[in-house]
């Protein structure tokens, strides 16, 4: 029987506290590995490049720059890693605008974990 490998998440977020209950979370799933966590998008952007990630959680508000800014990049350079924007904001025009952008799926901060690893799994 072989098993189907472990999808590597890398989250990208400055709550520290969400940090440790996301990690602790995909540590728990049976389909998902922790590939670890950045704060800002200058270390999300090296790890991806030079790792393999297979989905990047990527808050907007991050330490050093917009987190859009770091989606551009990924798509202009032609990165397979998939990006869930994980955001507070629950705007309408926002996640088409993340869809438009290139992002993978936008889920909002609700607190729905089970929707994340839904999508996380699905992406």
């Amino acid at each position: 029987m072989t098993s189907t490998p472990r999808r590597r998440v890398l989250i990208a977020d400055n709550n520290a506290d969400l940090v440790a209950v996301l990690s602790e979370l995909i540590r728990m799933d049976g389909t998902l590995e922790l590939a670890g966590h950045v704060a800002t998008g200058a270390a999300a952007l090296e790890r991806v490049t030079h790792e393999p990630i297979d989905v990047l959680l990527l808050d907007l508000g991050l330490e050093d720059c917009h987190g859009f800014e770091v989606l551009d990049k990924l798509v202009k350079a032609g990165s397979a890693t998939r990006v869930i924007v994980h955001t507070g904001h629950s705007s309408p025009e926002l996640q088409a605008h993340a869809k438009r952008r290139g992002a993978a799926a936008y889920v909002v901060k609700t607190g729905d974990i089970e929707e994340l690893l839904s999508v996380m799994r699905a992406v």
